[in-house]
């Protein structure tokens, strides 16, 4: 994957939150598939000043080579850059096997990693993100774009929301700031943020959604240990709370005529009345409304203005980059 122009909206639009870009990596090295006229359109709608002369330059590649993001990511302020692959096919700057840890060096050293759509070909996925967020230095931030829905074959893996909500929470030591979902297919695709399901009580189910990417941007905010609990499914643990809140009660009575009808009863229901019931009670449990984007449960529609004002800092008062070390 490349940075293409939703990608181009998402990089500015975490340059208009405040992000720092001076100390860069990439998971893969980024082609660029934004036009010219598409990047003075986005600038011009994110307040942002550039020359003729700096957008010329986000454009520049060798004869009949291929265009990357480097100087569009040098015009946002990456100083420093380094791409990563495990493979120099690309030309990236730093070869290395996502699956396993970065050398002791590297750790903490970034204001900002980028995954462009890497991380999901990786096979062990929750290692190789947890060592790509090792890569922040505290205050730094992790953006990602991964696919989200109607993905089967691009990758190892398509991931939910739920992940990225419970990965990017304090006890891992970071701030979620946005988290997004938008159509794969549309050039200036529409952002429809995303509700967290802890929250909401219902699965994010998008069944009936035409092929979505996810993008989510957070903060470390704590240099603690990065998934050294491994998260649990929300809904999962709600279960599992109620369980344990149950069993800690003193039995209810369960020898009353209307219980004892009831229990006599269950036996004699056809096969048929069961299974339906028992389909009912799982989709009333574990849905919060009919499965696509305009489902207000789990999901909301973000205005232009929203996203092109962006603001000046995430809830909370934001940790500043560590110096390099």
């Amino acid at each position: 994957m490349g940075v293409d122009y939703n990608g181009t909206k998402l990089l500015l639009w975490a340059k208009k939150l405040g992000v720092s870009f001076e100390r860069t990596l990439t998971l893969g090295h980024q082609g660029f598939e934004c036009s010219p006229r598409r990047l003075r359109l986005a600038l011009r709608d994110f307040g942002l000043p550039a020359s003729a002369e700096q957008i010329e330059r986000c454009f520049q590649r060798p004869a009949m080579g291929p265009l990357f993001a480097d100087e569009f990511l040098r015009f946002l302020g990456a100083k420093d850059l380094i791409s990563v692959d495990k493979s120099d096919f690309e030309g990236a700057t730093l070869l290395h096997d996502l699956n396993e840890p970065f050398p002791e060096s590297h750790r903490g050293q970034f204001t900002f990693v980028y995954d462009g759509g890497t991380l999901e070909h990786v096979f062990n996925y929750p290692a190789a993100l947890r060592h790509s967020l090792e890569l922040l230095a505290r205050g730094g931030h992790f953006l990602t774009i991964a696919p989200g829905h109607s993905f089967m074959g691009h990758g190892f893996y398509q991931v939910s929301p739920e992940l990225f909500f419970r990965v990017f929470g304090s006890e891992n030591g970071f701030c979620l700031r946005k988290i997004v979902l938008y159509e794969a297919a549309k050039t200036d695709a529409a952002f429809f943020e995303v509700n967290d399901p802890a929250v909401t009580g219902h699965r994010t189910d998008l069944t009936w959604a035409p092929p979505s990417f996810l993008a989510a941007l957070a903060q470390r905010t704590a240099e603690t240990p990065i998934l050294a609990r491994p998260p649990q499914q929300s809904d999962y643990a709600a279960c599992w709370e109620d369980h344990r809140q149950a069993a800690r009660k003193p039995a209810a009575a369960g020898s009353g005529r209307l219980w004892r009808i009831r229990t006599a009863l269950n036996l004699l229901w056809p096969y048929w009345l069961r299974r339906w019931k028992s389909k009912l009670v799982f989709r009333l449990r574990t849905r919060g409304g009919p499965p696509r984007l305009s489902n207000l449960v789990h999901f909301r529609r973000l205005s232009r203005a929203e996203i092109f004002r962006g603001e000046a800092e995430p809830p909370g008062q934001p940790d500043q980059p560590d110096a390099p070390k």
